[in-house]
């Protein structure tokens, strides 16, 4: 292991760490850390309480209890062994910025404090990286990017076939974890079954991506929302339906696959042997632990590594929670409006919290409606993304300036993959709504000079927001007044 000696020097103390550490009266902490973050570690710096805080790590094989003060072993003191609640304080908080937790080798998600190592699990989204790298350009690289998304390269599986997990493994293997596997207790699980009523495929997710990276024509079973003919389509609209896709039916529906995965080892794994079938548990010292690292699991596929360790994240982020932060900003729906966390993020967090501390504690049962709101917070921004893009490329109305505006390919696109990953909740609550939003929004309308009716969509979508479980001031609006801005009650849809 490494131990990191964590150090409060003042703005203005010039000194080397080293001497500062040596220096008299200097105070210092040491956490046992393992190697890769003790390499994060070395030479960050974060300002908190106005203080730079200096975070210095050196190698030793002797462990110590984490969070122990104590001074280092070369320094000495002229005075005062006590630290100051201020010093303290100072300390805690670099402690949290990292997202060190006592007894804990591996870091915070987006706030979050994992019970189990799910480091490996947060790296999926560096693929994502990859693979949007690749489709930049002016020539995208179709090749490299079903690469990052076919055999993956940077989140490690034990029990993949390759030993790598992959975004295209969350599709493909969607029947078995979701709907009817042996090891799936829990099966059929709600939303996915949603998803595949209305597409009548159990890797409608892969369906799609694959035909968008390989600029082939494709048509789900059921025939909803398409076809999508990726082969006349251009670049910008595949890029979109690849990118988009991966993160937003994908991932999202297998975050939510995790955290019913993780209520099934609660409620079934007795003795805690042979449980979480899909996960890579550390232990099998107990139920709780395997439910704990499943719930662990769908956290960090939804954030990611790239959002770091503390609340809010980073606008590097790759995965649903970085959409969540994006469209508030557009929507009004952070906690001071456009700026701030996202309402959504918020809430989240505090259900994973919830969650965590329920499944540590074997109440199974419990977690049920909280999962229930998971589900309904990671739906809003779907449709905030749907709405968004609709408004970009409509159809102009009178007296609303800038509907429209921003017509492009890309655009269509989006707003068609957004709805995509949306539509299945939506029709599972009026299939005329469904009907109308995929009418409006789907690929290929662009192209033909036909564009949405946003109004329309707008109102397809709010009438289900009771149904949805989520309300207007969740959705916010990307205006104060007219027709873009937020609802104030919603309206029931006629039937069909």
């Amino acid at each position: 292991s490494f131990k990191c000696t964590v150090m409060v020097l003042a703005p203005d103390d010039s000194r080397q760490m080293y001497d500062g550490i040596r220096g008299g009266g200097q105070q210092a902490t040491e956490v046992a850390l393992s190697t890769t973050l003790a390499r994060r570690a070395l030479q960050s710096t974060d300002t908190i309480f106005g203080q730079t805080m200096q975070i210095f790590a050196y190698s030793s094989y002797r462990r110590v209890t984490p969070g122990r003060p104590l001074r280092h072993p070369k320094a000495h003191s002229d005075g005062g062994a006590e630290r100051s609640v201020l010093q303290m304080a100072r300390i805690v908080a670099v402690f949290l910025a990292l997202g060190l937790v006592e007894g804990n080798d591996w870091p915070n998600i987006a706030g979050y404090t994992p019970g189990s190592d799910v480091t490996k699990h947060a790296n999926l989204d560096l693929d994502q990286q990859a693979l949007v790298q690749a489709l930049k350009g002016g020539t995208p690289n179709w090749e490299l990017a079903e690469d990052w998304y076919a055999v993956g390269g940077y989140s490690l599986s034990g029990k993949a076939p390759n030993g790598l997990r992959t975004m295209k493994g969350f599709s493909t293997g969607a029947e078995g974890k979701m709907y009817n596997g042996n090891n799936c207790d829990g099966c059929p699980y709600k939303t996915f079954s949603v998803f595949y009523d209305y597409y009548e495929d159990f890797d409608y997710a892969d369906k799609w991506v694959s035909a968008a990276l390989d600029g082939t024509n494709m048509a789900f079973s059921s025939g909803r929302h398409g076809p999508n003919d990726f082969a006349t389509l251009g670049d910008a609209a595949r890029i979109e339906a690849v990118k988009k896709g991966t993160a937003y039916m994908n991932v999202w529906m297998y975050v939510i696959r995790e955290f019913e995965d993780a209520i099934d080892d609660c409620e079934t794994c007795v003795n805690g042997l042979n449980c979480n079938e899909f996960s890579d548990s550390l232990s099998s010292d107990s139920p709780q632990y395997n439910a704990v690292h499943a719930w662990d699991e769908g956290v960090a596929f939804y954030a990611g590594s790239l959002e770091g360790p503390n609340v809010g994240g980073s606008s590097a982020g790759e995965m649903v929670y970085r959409l969540a932060e994006k469209r508030c900003a557009n929507f009004g729906t952070c906690e001071s409006g456009e700026t701030g966390l996202s309402n959504v993020n918020k809430k989240l967090l505090e259900d994973f919290i919830l969650g965590e501390e329920l499944l540590k504690k074997g109440l199974c049962t419990n977690v049920r409606p909280i999962v229930d709101r998971i589900i309904k917070q990671m739906t809003v921004p779907l449709v905030q993304g749907s709405l968004r893009y609709a408004y970009k490329v409509g159809e102009s109305i009178s007296g609303e300036a800038k509907v429209g505006t921003d017509r492009s390919q890309k655009n269509a696109a989006e707003g068609a993959v957004f709805t995509a990953a949306v539509l299945p909740l939506v029709h599972e609550c009026n299939v005329a709504a469904a009907k109308t939003i995929s009418d409006e929004m789907k690929f290929g309308l662009y192209d033909q000079g036909v564009f949405p009716d946003f109004a329309a969509v707008k109102a397809a979508f709010e009438s289900t927001y009771d149904c949805l479980g989520i309300t207007c001031a969740d959705v916010g609006g990307l205006s104060d007044t007219g027709v873009a801005a937020a609802c104030s009650k919603t309206s029931p849809w006629p039937d069909i």
